[in-house]
């Protein structure tokens, strides 16, 4: 006897279908704030969805999957992919369209509270260049304060090093996968972040290789490559 699709919804815990909804939301490179406006919910509501925070009925997971060009059934399937283990396709679904984007972006990471960001702003007469940033005080508060300066550095290191020669296009794209999988494990502390981790507790454990982070200068790089 076949089942309902009561029965098969069943099936699948909320934490579940919301890694469902994430999965099939980055194939298609579509913003939660895209995903929203096609649903007509609020931001914060589809964030609540992909957590698993919400336990959705099974007449909006066929809403949904309509939004998403899938069959709800298959959409369901795509339950076991892991959480927390970065792809090059997921980090590619982060797309930038127009200036709304990059600034909604900026709300957002100013809104956290694992790393305290301040503004900074600089223009003629009072100075002669115009500048606009997001500081991070390696000192501060923030939890991650510290971690977020040495990976800038890093970072900064990095690309100077790219664009001087020094450092190869593909010991770039390499380096920067392993940070991505290196700050995999640190989770904010907000209600989503750690049910991402509980979900990632039980799955796939990251690259053990990659257990500490290093400065390298730009005088450094020459030597690696």
């Amino acid at each position: 006897m076949a089942m309902s699709d009561d029965q098969r919804f069943a099936m699948y815990t909320a934490e579940e279908i919301g890694n469902a909804i994430k999965k099939r939301r980055r194939q298609l490179k579509i913003t939660q704030k895209e995903f929203a406006r096609r649903l007509d919910k609020s931001e914060r509501t589809i964030q609540k969805y992909e957590s698993g925070e919400i336990t959705m009925k099974i007449d909006l997971i066929k809403q949904v999957a309509d939004e998403l060009d899938i069959p709800w059934q298959e959409l369901l399937e795509a339950k076991t992919d892991k959480i927390g283990i970065v792809t090059e396709e997921e980090v590619s679904s982060y797309s930038f369209h127009n200036l709304s984007d990059v600034i909604s972006a900026l709300f957002t990471m100013t809104e956290l509270k694992d790393i305290s960001f301040q503004l900074s702003c600089t223009k003629p007469p009072e100075n002669p260049e115009w500048t606009s940033a997001l500081m991070v005080d390696g000192k501060g508060d923030g939890t991650y304060n510290a971690d977020f300066c040495l990976f800038m550095e890093n970072w900064m290191n990095k690309l100077t090093a790219l664009q001087s020669g020094k450092l190869s296009k593909e010991s770039y794209d390499t380096w920067k996968r392993e940070m991505l999988d290196y700050y995999s494990d640190s989770y904010f502390s907000d209600f989503s972040s750690q049910m991402a981790k509980q979900k990632k507790s039980t799955g796939a454990k990251k690259n053990s290789s990659l257990t500490r982070i290093h400065i390298v200068s730009t005088k450094d790089e020459a030597d690696d490559e």
